[in-house]
């Protein structure tokens, strides 16, 4: 007589192997993140610095300047001119405003896009003989400057000395210039080749301009001289930087 054999235990055996496979391709899909389970952390990233209050106008030049700007309130701009440096389209203009009683660069164009554009923000008076001298903190952009004896009627044409300072983490070199622009052509006059500026904190930038005397000092220090035997005549000052945003400046100020 044939012996029977009972394959319920078999059939539920195999059921139970078939699960525990399935569960452990689900398992191992790659991509696939378990429903609850732990997920990559990323480390935090440290917060930026607080930016703080800018230096303090010393007490002799805050007595008689010839020109102030602390830009307090929103009609601080009245009667400066923006200018750009190089050619662009008239939608792709940079972008100036007052924010929290700042100067600000705040991009180009209606998209506030950043751009490579050299940008000045001229104010309303004009320089023979003088020092120029603002506050300017860095957040992102990288470059930032005076422009003194500033002449002409398009400005990617103009004449003026240009003061170009950059931040230590740029690679390109020299890290300081001091240029005469002619009909939009700049000449160097004096250089250094670091190590830049430190970014996010306050910095003090002035340009004394007299005759064809030249000093460019950063933090009361100085840091670039020269000569100009031919030098420009009298103009409009302001602040220099480029287009890409990130950059606040304030206590503008034109001492005779």
């Amino acid at each position: 007589m044939a012996r029977k054999v009972n394959l319920t235990p078999l059939l539920a055996l195999a059921v139970v192997a078939i699960a525990i496979m399935t569960a452990l391709v689900f398992a191992l899909r790659p991509g696939q993140a378990e429903e609850g389970g732990p997920q990559l952390q990323y480390p935090p990233e440290p917060p930026a610095p607080t930016m703080g209050p800018n230096p303090t106008i010393p007490a002799g030049l805050a007595s008689g300047p010839q020109f102030l700007a602390d830009f307090a309130t929103a009609d601080s701009l009245n009667g400066w001119q923006m200018v750009e440096l190089d050619f662009v389209l008239p939608e792709e203009r940079a972008n100036w405003e007052i924010d929290n009683g700042r100067l600000r660069q705040a991009f180009a164009s209606e998209t506030r896009n950043s751009a490579i554009t050299q940008v000045a923000a001229l104010a309303p008076a004009t320089v023979a003989d003088g020092v120029v001298r603002v506050s300017f903190y860095d957040e992102f952009n990288g470059i930032a400057g005076l422009v003194v004896r500033y002449q002409g009627e398009v400005s990617y044409e103009a004449s003026y000395y240009r003061l170009r300072l950059l931040k230590r983490e740029y690679e390109a070199t020299p890290k300081y210039a001091l240029e005469k622009v002619v009909d939009g052509v700049a000449t160097p006059l004096a250089t250094v080749d670091g190590p830049g500026f430190a970014p996010r904190q306050w910095h003090v930038i002035e340009l004394e301009v007299r005759g064809g005397a030249l000093t460019a000092r950063l933090d009361g220090k100085v840091l670039l001289q020269a000569s100009d035997p031919q030098p420009l005549p009298a103009g409009r000052a302001g602040v220099y930087t480029r287009a890409l945003g990130g950059i606040v400046f304030d206590d503008f100020l034109i001492v005779p």
